[in-house]
């Protein structure tokens, strides 16, 4: 009897073990091929500043998620201060994921070994394509979690569950502000659709709906009480500035449906076979109601993220929902039609998809710019900092001469640990200032210029143009470097007038720029 409780126990045990394993690995060993300068370390510096006791808003323009940041340095408070403990992050999230969606697929009624088929194929196309944290993922992971509590709970009619999806909107709000904004249109249109169809449970619905909001409330305010965020800052920065950057994307792209399709054409098979299930079950509404709402919730959720996706101006990063919306289709078939041989074809299309993407985006890199780059010149980052051992460095920037470029930021981390006087450092290689252990002081997370921090001709630049000059002179800095080749203008040089400063080059990758208090800027 005590054997037999032990054997159920494993088996129950195991695809848990199995997921966390692959999802966990899979990401850990591709987070550390290559990388892309900022991209790929400017949350390593985040989550530096935030453990040393620097916060977001206040001592640095931010218009993506501070979550990741107090995030970052938990791990590195943890782990200590290193790739190794940047990777772990993401490749916890991967883990996270993976076992979310065999846990649902196994509660929704999927077979146990395509339960853990499924989970196993969106780890392999959820983080692996970026390897390092990132905000765009971490803001879908948390959007996704939402989706998934409010698919149980419809299918299962457990309002229960509607306590909990405010707070994980909340985080992904906090992570990035799109996709989830728009993800929370979405839930507002699912919650409209199920207060009509299910009129019985309306009143604990929202009266759980009300407990997970003010419970939600409670979060955001301590939150903001504990990191000592200023609020008016948090709004110029993250609401009202990054609002207007969305507002230009949204009347310079134009939406074309034929590209979408084409672009995304294998997610649009599964898109297409949910709206053929949602037609069926609306023919037969009353015997398929819980199926008609668990499969307009994924097609929301894979909606939503094609319309960030296609209005972002990052990598297409959504491919994990093949499989994911695969295993949906799945499910509908095999419990309502029988439909095998329908059924192992779209499996054979979900096989090929991911194995396409995951040879593109994992094996050959493309998020990070190096799909034409040869990636066995990469080399041992240890070189440059013993914070970095593992990395294989190679990046876009330097593609046939990682030597060069290595070299080179060992130059330039020796002239700048050698600056005795108080310095702003600006630049993509944002692990330089961690690896150091000092504070850059610099006045942006990112360095995208009109993009990250506002440049003349938007309405807040005086707002920031006052915000960089701050720091300036609270820190009474003297001297900013900028790693910036020939052809570049400094970031500086964008904001200050040119009788601030004079620049002068001091290594090939970088500048070095004298401040000067005799210039009206400072006055």
């Amino acid at each position: 009897m005590q054997q037999k409780k032990l054997i159920n126990h494993f088996n129950n045990l195991y695809p848990y073990i199995l997921i966390s394993l692959i999802a966990f690995f899979i990401n850990y060993h591709y987070g550390f091929v290559g990388l892309m300068p900022m991209d790929n370390t400017v949350l390593y510096n985040g989550g530096y500043r935030v453990l040393k006791g620097f916060t977001p808003f206040n001592d640095y323009w931010l218009v993506t998620g501070p979550i990741l940041d107090y995030l970052t340095a938990f791990f590195f408070y943890i782990f200590g201060i290193s790739w190794k403990s940047f990777i772990i992050h993401s490749s916890t999230f991967n883990l996270i994921l993976s076992l979310g969606v065999y846990h649902l697929l196994t509660k929704l009624g999927l077979k146990k070994f395509f339960s853990i088929f499924y989970a196993i194929l969106v780890a392999i196309l959820f983080y692996p394509v970026v390897g390092t944290p990132f905000v765009d993922h971490h803001s879908t992971f948390f959007l996704i979690l939402a989706y998934f509590c409010f698919a149980y709970s419809c299918y299962y009619q457990n309002p229960k569950y509607f306590r909990v999806i405010p707070i994980i909107f909340c985080l992904a709000f906090l992570a990035k502000q799109t996709p989830s904004i728009y993800g929370l249109f979405g839930m507002f249109f699912l919650i409209s659709i199920y207060c009509i169809i299910y009129r019985n449970f309306l009143r604990e619905t929202l009266l759980n709906f009300v407990v997970g909001t003010l419970i939600a409330i409670a979060f955001v305010v301590l939150f903001f009480f504990l990191t000592g965020i200023n609020i008016k800052n948090f709004f110029d920065q993250y609401i009202f500035f990054a609002s207007s950057i969305g507002e230009y994307r949204f009347s310079n792209y134009q939406l074309s449906l034929m590209d979408v399709f084409v672009k995304f054409k294998f997610i649009n098979i599964f898109n297409l076979s949910l709206i053929f299930l949602l037609f069926f079950y609306y023919k037969k509404f009353e015997k398929y109601k819980n199926d008609f709402f668990l499969i307009l919730i994924f097609l929301t959720l894979s909606l939503t993220l094609i319309f960030h996706q296609f209005y972002t101006l990052n990598q297409n990063f959504i491919f994990f929902l093949i499989p994911l919306l695969c295993s949906i289709v799945h499910f509908s078939l095999e419990k309502n039609f029988k439909k095998k041989k329908l059924t192992i074809l779209l499996i054979l299309v979900c096989i090929f998809a991911v194995g396409k993407y995951h040879l593109r985006f994992n094996e050959q890199r493309k998020f990070n710019e190096l799909e034409n780059v040869n990636l066995n010149l990469a080399l041992n980052s240890d070189k440059i900092s013993k914070d970095l051992k593992g990395l294989k460095w190679i990046t876009y920037e330097f593609p046939d001469n990682p030597k060069k470029e290595l070299e080179g930021i060992k130059d330039i981390m020796n002239i700048i640990s050698k600056e005795k006087q108080k310095k702003m450092i600006i630049t993509d290689y944002q692990f330089i200032a961690p690896s150091l252990r000092i504070y850059d002081n610099s006045p942006n997370q990112w360095h995208h210029p009109g993009v990250s921090f506002p440049l003349s001709n938007n309405n807040y630049f005086e707002e920031y143009k006052k915000f960089f000059v701050n720091i300036i002179f609270k820190k009474e800095l003297k001297v900013i470097y900028e790693t910036i080749n020939e052809k570049e203008n400094t970031i500086t040089g964008l904001i200050l007038d040119k009788d601030c400063f004079n620049q002068t080059r001091v290594h090939e990758m970088m500048v070095k720029l004298e401040l000067s208090q005799n210039c009206e800027d400072f006055n």
